[in-house]
């Protein structure tokens, strides 16, 4: 499925590339790993080949697609109390689907709440801005592999 060398994408992490394939023996089997070093860290993961997918590896966007859904940065949104209530929820289960889409409508939510936050002369709580700087560097990740490091400063990311 995926190949020695290749850009990825994972969950939370953001790009990276995948270092090494190898094979471990565990309880009788040989499974196929996937080890990944991260483009801004030095952490390295081994995941299961087959359940890659299902752990939300994959590709990164293609450049077309990826400015389309760029097109939808600093959208801003009302964040009523509906939202409020299920927020810890929606951050968790949209940065643990590692889609470039979900950690955007994040990073808007959670900058309108911010914002809102602001004007309200309220304090933005420390677990949303630690989940906000998580879905930012994860689309910053993302956009300088695929757009490359001068993009990040034509969509005010640096």
């Amino acid at each position: 499925m995926f190949k020695k060398g290749q850009k990825v994408i994972y969950p939370k992490h953001g790009a990276g590339k995948i270092i090494e394939i190898y094979k471990e023996l565990i309880s009788g089997q040989k499974l196929k790993y996937y080890k990944i070093q991260f483009t801004n860290s030095q952490i390295k993961v081994s995941i299961p080949a087959q359940k890659a997918l299902e752990l939300g590896l994959r590709s990164p966007l293609a450049k077309e697609n990826m400015e389309k859904v760029l097109e939808k940065l600093n959208k801003q949104y009302r964040v009523d109390k509906s939202i409020l209530v299920n927020l810890d929820s929606i951050s968790r289960e949209k940065l643990n689907s590692g889609k470039f889409e979900d950690a955007l409508y994040l990073v808007n939510l959670l900058q309108s709440l911010a914002r809102q936050k602001e004007e309200e002369n309220k304090n933005f709580s420390y677990s949303y801005s630690d989940c906000l700087e998580i879905a930012l560097d994860f689309l910053k990740s993302e956009i300088a592999l695929v757009l490359g490091k001068t993009a990040l400063r034509k969509y005010n990311l640096q």
